[in-house]
């Protein structure tokens, strides 16, 4: 619903009076931002495929850069649309567009910024290779510009249903949902260099080290991504009433893409097949804020699901990790999102 609180305005076109608050929001507008988006994270996974296979060279101007900055311009010309047509329509220029959506336009232009910086971060030091790519400040600020423009329907969510219960079902949550997801895949991309789906260090085969430092970097990336995973999932089940394949459709779907890096595909079916358990949880649970040992019990269980089936997918595979290794490693993954439940209803439980 759009605002009432009336603020300062920019000077509006003469035949439109000016307008107080936001425009309205609409699921259209959710479901085409959150279009864009998508189309928007596919052009950073074609160029870091590329990356992934050696397929680039030392130089700003590739054809995977071509793609990734073209889905760019189409998400930025789509915004800018409207928040023009809006300020000539009489609203401000601050609240030019649907709430949720100014923080995706601030967005473009820190992605802007960032592609300017990454074209002369290139041309001076090279093409980055590996880990270097996902710590380059160019590229971190690629990244945090991207977050603000694809979350746009999370936040639009948020305020459009705050306070109300009949926010239910794929028709109003699921642009929220995708948009969740995007993000929450987004910032794996960033670590992926610890992500025991692009690095599945338990098995040795693939890798020229050390038994015990396999072990090592192995738990630490599965504890890592289980601590990125635990915190989206606790917040969303506190928050919000979720339609049965949300979390089929958050495994399958990041773990999909993060294989694409990789040519890992085997374990995408685990991911799967732990998103339909988490699923099924929830439906028997019905974690919320009002049964809080239903929901503390989720959100130990969402993490260990999945975590448990990825180890057991290297078990099946071929690991050589000791029965200790991989059975602890999997239920820490659910002590984190245990953790990360408690966080969340203390800090909802203050205010």
């Amino acid at each position: 619903m759009a605002s009432t609180t009336r603020i300062g305005y920019d000077t509006p076109d003469r035949n439109h009076a000016s307008q107080a608050g936001y425009p309205e929001g609409s699921t259209r507008f959710d479901w085409t931002m959150l279009g864009l988006s998508a189309l928007f994270v596919v052009g950073l996974w074609i160029d870091g495929w590329a990356h992934f296979h050696g397929r680039t060279d030392n130089s700003f101007f590739t054809p995977w850069h071509a793609l990734f900055y073209s889905a760019f311009g189409i998400v930025a010309l789509f915004l800018s649309a409207h928040q023009l047509r809006n300020v000539r329509r009489g609203y401000a220029f601050t609240r030019a567009l649907p709430q949720g959506y100014a923080l995706s336009l601030t967005g473009v232009g820190v992605f802007a910024l960032g592609g300017v910086g990454d074209m002369v971060w290139h041309t001076l030091f090279g093409i980055e290779g590996g880990s270097e790519a996902l710590t380059s400040p160019s590229h971190i600020m690629l990244g945090l510009g991207m977050a603000l423009v694809i979350t746009g329907t999370v936040r639009a969510a948020w305020s459009r249903w705050q306070g109300r219960d009949d926010a239910r079902g794929w028709g109003k949550l699921g642009a929220m949902i995708i948009g969740v997801i995007l993000l929450l895949t987004l910032i794996l991309f960033f670590i992926s260099y610890s992500s025991p789906i692009v690095n599945p260090y338990g098995i040795f085969e693939m890798y020229r080290m050390s038994n015990s430092m396999l072990q090592d970097f192995g738990v630490s990336g599965i504890l890592l991504s289980a601590a990125i995973m635990s915190g989206t999932i606790a917040l969303m089940a506190w928050r919000w009433h979720l339609p049965f394949g949300t979390f089929t459709l958050m495994f399958g779907l990041s773990t999909a893409l993060l294989t694409v890096l990789n040519d890992a595909f085997v374990l995408i079916l685990p991911a799967v097949i732990a998103g339909v358990i988490v699923d099924a949880a929830y439906v028997i649970l019905q974690p919320s804020p009002a049964r809080s040992v239903r929901y503390l019990t989720f959100t130990f269980l969402a993490p260990f699901a999945f975590f448990g089936l990825y180890v057991t997918a290297l078990v099946l595979i071929g690991t050589r990790w000791s029965i200790h290794v991989w059975s602890g490693a999997a239920f820490l993954s659910g002590v984190i999102g245990l953790l990360a439940g408690m966080m969340i209803q203390a800090s909802k439980e203050k205010k």
